[in-house]
């Protein structure tokens, strides 16, 4: 069950990647209990097990600081691909540097013949479990979480990386001194780096792959096309928007159903889920959540100072900031169908690879 950390510290860090598959080793030779990893971290416990991987909470044998560290799988640790990816996402994280990023400390080998990542130990829950058990929550509440995670998106974008995957389960809420809800930005894994002293290896976020959680894909990202920082101007669109209302704009039975939705569909304006929610707030977020990149707000800091403008108390009007509330026009029917042609195609292929990967690590 969902515990409050308002009623205990609850020890927790997100796990590697949350995936529908089994971790191969859970339990087996993959868990790294009791042992030292890089000759200096002993592992105490497990803290969560992902598709593809494992995080520990583990003590510094120095200095006795816990920190966390997550662990690729070994038959994952054994793809030279994925070791990259997983030292970008090392890489990524550890040059933002902002309060509201979890940081990361460390790299290295680790003793399952993967490889690991070592970074701070967070005391809290992830912002969906807040949202699970309490559903929409008042203006009030989210107006300063929201622009804690556009702080830290800000941070990210100024060092050329955005981060591609942002959702509830990749904000922490920690408790940082009298604020119960101070939030920490996780996982940068599929985070694209533009950057080249950064990354030296952009090939591992091709354009035409579809990296992402469906419920929070932009239309470009949906449809595999070159993305930017605006891709998560409309992930925190949709962010806001559920915290607000309790539910995402686009939901559905499968992923091919919801992608098709995120690109030929406008959202219910949360108001009208929700009329509590302040006028301002409701065209705010309807404006980051324009299919269009070059219709949404341009930067971070336009979108995080449109939000600070609003009062806690709702009594701002929506002024000048524009607020679609039409459907499409037919005009654009044959577009629509196009690009939800184009979405099942790029679905199919992203299928039959993920077929032909499971049978080359099988073999």
């Amino acid at each position: 069950m969902p515990v409050d950390p308002h009623a205990g510290p609850q020890e927790f860090v997100r796990e590697l990647e949350r995936t529908d598959r089994t971790p191969p080793s859970a339990g087996g030779s993959d868990d790294l209990t009791g042992k030292v990893v890089a000759g200096r971290y002993r592992v105490l416990d497990t803290i969560g097990q992902g598709g593809m991987g494992s995080v520990y909470r583990v003590e510094h044998i120095e200095i006795g600081k816990q920190c966390a560290i997550k662990v690729l799988h070994s038959v994952y640790g054994q793809d030279d691909q994925q070791r990259r990816r997983f030292l970008r996402e090392a890489r990524a994280a550890s040059t933002i540097a902002h309060e509201n990023v979890v940081d990361v400390t460390d790299f290295g080998p680790s003793p399952n013949g993967s490889v690991f990542l070592a970074m701070e130990l967070l005391v809290g829950e992830e912002l969906s479990t807040l949202l699970g058990r309490e559903g929409a929550l008042p203006w009030a509440r989210v107006k300063p979480m929201v622009l804690q995670i556009c702080e830290a998106l800000g941070a990210a974008h100024d060092k050329g990386i955005f981060h591609r995957d942002v959702k509830p389960e990749n904000c922490f809420r920690v408790k940082r001194g009298a604020n119960h809800d101070f939030i920490k930005v996780l996982d940068f894994g599929i985070a694209k780096i533009m950057n080249a002293e950064v990354s030296a290896d952009l090939s591992l976020s091709q354009t035409g792959a579809v990296f992402g959680t469906p419920q929070y894909m932009s239309p470009e990202q949906a449809m595999g096309n070159p993305v930017d920082h605006r891709t998560d101007i409309y992930a925190m669109g949709v962010v806001i928007y559920e915290m607000l209302a309790g539910k995402v704009p686009f939901d559905g039975p499968s992923h091919l159903e919801i992608l098709t939705r995120q690109t030929t569909e406008l959202p219910e304006p949360p108001r009208d889920v929700v009329p509590q929610i302040p006028e301002a707030v409701d065209a705010i977020v309807l404006r980051a959540l324009q299919k269009r990149p070059d219709a949404r707000f341009q930067s971070i800091g336009e979108l995080a100072a449109a939000l600070a403008a609003v009062p806690t108390d709702g009594a701002a009007t929506a002024n000048e900031i524009p607020t679609p509330r039409t459907r499409p026009s037919l005009d654009h029917t044959r577009e629509r169908l196009y690009i939800a042609i184009i979405v099942l195609l790029g679905l199919s292929v992203l299928a039959m690879g993920g077929v032909l990967a499971t049978l080359a690590l099988r073999g």
